[in-house]
């Protein structure tokens, strides 16, 4: 085992010694070491760390959260405007980064390196669902700079796509990110507080940043004693699951809740902006150590591994064995959650088909009978006609039906059939853990596994 890898299994564990290196210098121990033993899991967080140092001091604060949950809409409200694209529906497609700048610009970043400089009110041609369906246009990240966020210079407001929306390509770009944030705003609508979706991505994000408060949402729907009491209950539950404080704060973009913005605005200018360099050396301190970290546990377990006696190690290849060849119950049990998910969105889909199908034949009818009056010539030449007509005249009624009920419909069934499919692979990773455990008497979490389930074809 080479010299690096040597000094961090002595390190102490986190918070009991600071970093006494440069953090380029430590970066580029932890690369090798990784490089070296193999450890993949930790590449993404190692280029995310490297990508923080290299943008210098400021600090990238994303606002993240489930879609809907109105990060769009807060992000507005600090620019004084609505500048970030809003919908009813889930929207944001494309990681778009605001910082204040002497005049209004928006530069779109493209995954072949080349960059263009657009209009702000051209923006969501690039960064939205809508617009931009799939990023067909292979946008990497838009950054936008205005005049309107001179209060909050040294930050870099980051835009996320909502999480756990029917487009899984978008969870997967805000799933990615997630590694690169320096501050966070975990955004929670109050009518739905802290699900488990929502404590999830709180321990992930409290890997990356130390900065992490919540954003209460839509505080208009209630009243302010029901304001109160969901605030002493998601506090109560932080209590119990963060070692740190977690700031929240209650907001609402509606007239009349001026006192809650102005509370955030504080917050980010106080406690950010104003202490933008040291929030920055505090935050990359933060991930080298959760780097560190994740180094010593897998090389913790190369090391007694390699040291463990002969027994032990066949021991636990036996068990690894087994675990392989049990891969097919695995994946016979994620197809019956497949299928059964299936079922469920098929019964439905034609509910909710159902409810329109007696417009749907009314139209149909009135429009074949108008255009069978224009249809002349012989038989197959009707029924060709006959074919086109139906294939653009069903297009036109389902399309939009299926956009107006195809989202709501998979969003109903998409966090439940993913919490699903992750608590399956959890645990067969549980079942290993516990392999490794018995053979070398070490605690082994293994890598984070996020499931992802593809939207379907519509109509």
């Amino acid at each position: 085992m080479d010299n690096a890898a040597n000094e961090l299994l002595m390190a102490r564990q986190n918070g009991e010694r600071p970093l006494t290196t440069s953090p380029q210098t430590c970066l580029k121990h932890i690369d090798t070491i990784c490089r070296g033993f193999g450890i993949d899991s930790l590449l993404p967080q190692l280029t995310a760390c490297a990508e923080v140092l290299k943008d210098g001091d400021g600090v990238d604060v994303a606002v993240v959260g489930r879609f809907k949950a109105g990060k769009s809409s807060f992000l507005n409200s600090l620019i004084g405007r609505d500048l970030v694209p809003v919908a009813a529906v889930p929207l944001t497609a494309v990681v778009t980064r605001l910082r204040y700048g002497p005049r209004d610009r928006a530069v779109v970043k493209h995954l072949d390196e080349h960059e263009e400089e657009v209009p702000l009110d051209r923006l969501a041609e690039y960064v939205t669902e809508q617009r931009n369906p799939g990023n067909e246009k292979a946008v990497t990240i838009v950054d936008v700079e205005t005049p309107s966020l001179r209060l909050y210079q040294g930050i870099r407001f980051v835009d996320t796509p909502g999480l756990g929306s029917v487009f899984a390509h978008n969870t997967r770009t805000a799933v990615d990110w997630l590694p690169r944030v320096g501050a966070a705003l975990l955004a929670v609508s109050i009518d739905q507080p802290l699900s488990e979706y929502d404590v999830s991505l709180l321990k992930e994000l409290a890997k990356h940043t130390p900065e992490v408060s919540i954003l209460l949402t839509k505080a208009d729907l209630v009243s302010p004693e029901e304001l109160a009491e969901v605030g002493r209950f998601i506090a109560e539950q932080l209590n119990a699951l963060t070692e740190g404080a977690v700031h929240v704060f209650p907001f609402s973009v509606r007239p009349g809740y001026e006192p809650l913005r102005e509370t955030v605005q504080q917050h980010l200018v106080q406690h950010v902006s104003q202490r933008h360099e040291e929030r920055s050396r505090e935050i990359i301190r933060h991930k080298l150590r959760s780097l560190i970290a994740g180094c010593r546990e897998y090389l913790r377990m190369a090391l007694s591994a390699a040291s463990a006696a002969v027994e032990a190690r066949e021991q636990l290849q036996h068990q690894l064995e087994e675990e392989r060849q049990n891969l097919s119950t695995l994946r016979n049990e994620i197809w019956v959650l497949s299928m059964d998910l299936k079922g469920r969105v098929q019964a439905d889909a034609l509910d909710r088909y159902l409810g329109h199908s007696a417009g749907l034949v009314a139209r149909l009818t009135t429009d074949l009978r108008s255009a069978m009056t224009e249809w002349k010539g012989h038989l197959r030449q009707t029924a060709e006609r006959f074919a086109r007509w139906a294939s653009d005249a069903l297009y036109a009624e389902l399309g939009p039906l299926s956009h107006q009920e195809g989202d709501e419909l998979t969003a109903r069934h998409l966090a439940a059939a993913q919490a699903s499919l992750t608590r399956t692979v959890r645990a067969f990773q549980d079942r290993l853990a516990k392999d490794i455990q018995r053979a070398l008497h070490l605690t082994f979490k293994g890598a984070d596994f996020q499931g992802e389930i593809r939207h379907p074809e519509r109509p």
